[in-house]
């Protein structure tokens, strides 16, 4: 199996707030204040645990309509990540049952190929931190790709 490297950064660069100018740090180490000084908060750490330090510079919106955005995008994203994952399985289990079938090796290499790359998509939302939020778009986009090559592999297979 093949493994992601830096994903948070290919899919954050993707998102709104790369185009806006936001750094991890603005969200990840937000600004707090020890007495007259205000220091960048060193616990790098999920924006939702101090959602108005975190967000409410930029968004002066109540704390639970930012976290219900952030757990809509997430929960959408899951979703999707489910979906690749049940036909990542289906596709490997059409490939198992025709190689049980007594299917030529050489016959089955382009659905291997399809489900490496789809496992590939699939694994760099996943290894992703954020469910999807750095890039809600991308990471849609990237499913829908494993997904699509997930069912073409168990065509093939089938």
């Amino acid at each position: 199996m093949l493994k992601m490297q830096h994903p948070e950064f290919e899919v954050w660069g993707t998102g709104l707030h790369a185009r806006s100018g936001v750094a991890c740090a603005d969200c990840h180490m937000p600004y707090v204040r020890s007495g007259s000084v205000k220091v960048s908060d060193h616990w790098v750490r999920s924006p939702l645990v101090n959602i108005r330090a975190a967000c409410g510079a930029c968004h002066p919106w109540p704390e639970e309509e930012m976290r219900s955005r952030v757990t809509e995008i997430q929960g959408k994203t899951a979703e999707l990540l489910r979906a690749a994952e049940a036909a990542l399985l289906s596709a490997t289990e059409a490939l198992a049952a025709a190689k049980g079938r007594g299917a030529a090796e050489a016959a089955l290499d382009e659905a291997r190929g399809l489900i490496r790359r789809a496992q590939m998509r699939w694994d760099l939302i996943f290894s992703e931190n954020s469910t999807g939020f750095h890039g809600p778009q991308e990471a849609a986009r990237v499913l829908a790709g494993a997904i699509d090559l997930a069912r073409q592999a168990e065509i093939k297979a089938r």
